[in-house]
């Protein structure tokens, strides 16, 4: 959808005043039903369902999704892998910083976030055991994520890197014995899956879970970041909390999954909507966090308004999905987030300029143009963890 323009914000600002005028959901003008309202998001996603293509952004080959069983058991599997890492608490946040500034010293956005996030996220993709699959990650990270997903330089043209990087995981998979009984790492996950699954399927599972850990929360970071200094959060005062409650404020504002997309498995009523059978309908989770109807000031950047939410508010908050295709790591994401805001925040001195001012949509709902630079803060004591 709109694969020829460089960036996606204007439609999401007109859906968005469409939505706030609408009764219902309603149909964009190519026909593409548009849903922006919380409770019939939940009927889709999980009271409907059935009515839907059975799917996942995860774990599925090209458009179709795993079956059910290998499915729960790539969830299962996950979600130890994750708890056994936790917040990576070694993490050198100077060196990383350090290492991703250009020759000015600066951090660039839509590029700084991923690449930080896949070193932070570096034991849990894939041990250091694995030296040519995490050469493959670093590439596909730079020339995949950064390049087409978030900032949409490939767009235009033949796009080989994911194809060429998806065989030679495909080659190493190969060389790697069966997953056993306890996974260690993404690579460990995609090798345990049961089932007829080829080394380029397995190869093309784990594309998928990189995509969703390094893209997807590197961008949140960087949002996190930029927000937080502009915002006054860059204070040696600042404690956990608060940044629990700036980063659940920053998904709201800007969820970096900006939409979700299902298909119709049936002819169905959608709120007296007739939805055919094939049909696309597409979940606006941005418009969602964003309506008057629901949120006090919605536009507004109000981290506050955590510490007591009305029930409407927690069923419109929807940054990673709901129902049986909700993202499996949405509770290692936000402690990660978490944990890496308030590294930054807390210990370095924050500058931020921006080359444009409207937010880049791609794949991902990423910041606009610019860089941030960050100073470790003289008054700190310099531990790179906590």
């Amino acid at each position: 959808m709109f694969l020829d323009r460089k960036s996606l914000w204007p439609h999401l600002l007109r859906w968005e005043k469409l939505a706030a005028d609408a009764d219902g959901p309603f149909r964009l003008r190519f026909g593409t039903l548009f849903i922006a309202d919380a409770n019939a998001a939940r009927q889709v996603l999980v009271e409907s369902a059935d009515s839907y293509v059975e799917q996942s952004g995860f774990f599925r080959i090209g458009p179709t999704p795993l079956p059910r069983e290998p499915r729960i058991q790539a969830s299962r599997e996950l979600i130890k892998v994750l708890a056994h890492h936790g917040p990576n608490s070694s993490f050198d946040i100077d060196r990383a910083v350090h290492e991703l500034r250009d020759g000015r010293g600066r951090l660039r956005h839509q590029r700084w976030g991923a690449e930080l996030i896949r070193r932070y996220f570096a034991p849990v993709i894939a041990h250091e055991r694995h030296a040519e699959i995490n050469s493959l990650v670093d590439v596909y990270v730079t020339s995949s994520i950064v390049g087409d997903d978030i900032v949409g330089h490939a767009i235009r043209g033949p796009h080989r890197s994911v194809p060429r990087i998806r065989a030679g995981f495909a080659e190493q998979l190969k060389r790697l014995p069966a997953g056993g009984t306890g996974a260690n790492d993404l690579v460990d996950v995609v090798l345990s899956l049961r089932g007829e699954l080829s080394p380029a399927d397995r190869a093309q599972l784990l594309q998928r879970l990189v995509l969703s850990a390094v893209g997807f929360t590197g961008v949140a970071l960087e949002w996190v970041v930029l927000l937080g200094i502009q915002h006054g959060y860059n204070s040696p005062a600042v404690r956990p909390e608060h940044i629990r409650s700036l980063v659940r404020e920053t998904l709201r504002l800007y969820p970096t999954a900006w939409r979700l997309v299902r298909v119709a498995a049936a002819d169905h009523d959608m709120d007296g909507i007739w939805v055919r059978k094939g049909e696309h309908v597409l979940i606006g989770t941005h418009a969602i966090h964003r309506t008057g109807a629901v949120w006090d000031d919605p536009l507004h950047f109000l981290p506050s308004r955590w510490e007591k939410l009305t029930d409407d508010q927690r069923k419109s908050y929807l940054p990673f999905g709901k129902g049986g295709a909700m993202c499996p790591a949405n509770g290692f994401a936000l402690k990660a987030l978490e944990h890496l805001g308030y590294l930054i925040l807390h210990d370095f001195e924050g500058d931020v300029r921006l080359r444009r001012r409207k937010p880049h949509v791609r794949t991902l709902l990423a910041p606009p143009a610019g860089w941030t630079r960050l100073t470790r803060k003289r008054t700190t004591s310099g531990s790179s963890g906590r």
